[in-house]
């Protein structure tokens, strides 16, 4: 086990949340994976791999440009860490770094990557319904944050 252990923890990653207030409501901004290879079915966080030559900070960024077409100055402010801990899944484990960004508007992207099939918003209830189920605690605990205004 140690060295699957050591193995896994090679390859930590980072994610980030894009968010807007909208009408009364907070939206997130996920993804749906065009191959299930890539984290299931569900719409889920955009997250990655952290590469040799980059922090979880840039990874995060990286990762949400690339597969949400997320646009820096669509970024009201500038991202913030939410969550960093060891995620355990039946494929392995990694450690895990998640920020989040509010953003301007939900129209103001460029196209996603490959890995990307579509991007749809998400309010925390319409996520606990179709989102991937090991995500939807990090969406409350952001949204819980938001309403306390603990957030940039």
């Amino acid at each position: 086990m140690q060295n699957e252990e050591t193995e896994y923890l090679k390859n930590p990653r980072a994610g980030l949340i894009p968010f807007i207030r909208e009408k009364g409501e907070i939206k997130y901004l996920m993804m749906v994976a065009s191959n299930p290879i890539f984290g299931g079915p569900r719409p889920m966080i955009s997250k990655g791999k952290i590469e040799e030559d980059e922090d979880a900070y840039h990874c995060a960024i990286r990762e949400a440009i690339e597969e949400l077409g997320l646009v820096d100055l669509n970024m009201k402010t500038k991202p913030f860490k939410i969550a960093e801990e060891r995620v355990v899944l039946r494929s392995g484990m990694y450690d895990f770094t998640l920020y989040a960004v509010e953003l301007y508007n939900t129209w103001h992207f460029d196209p996603w990557c490959e890995e990307t099939e579509y991007t749809e918003w998400h309010t925390l209830e319409s996520f606990k319904q179709h989102g991937r189920r090991d995500h939807v605690k990090f969406i409350a605990m952001l949204e819980e944050r938001i309403k306390h205004n603990d957030v940039g």
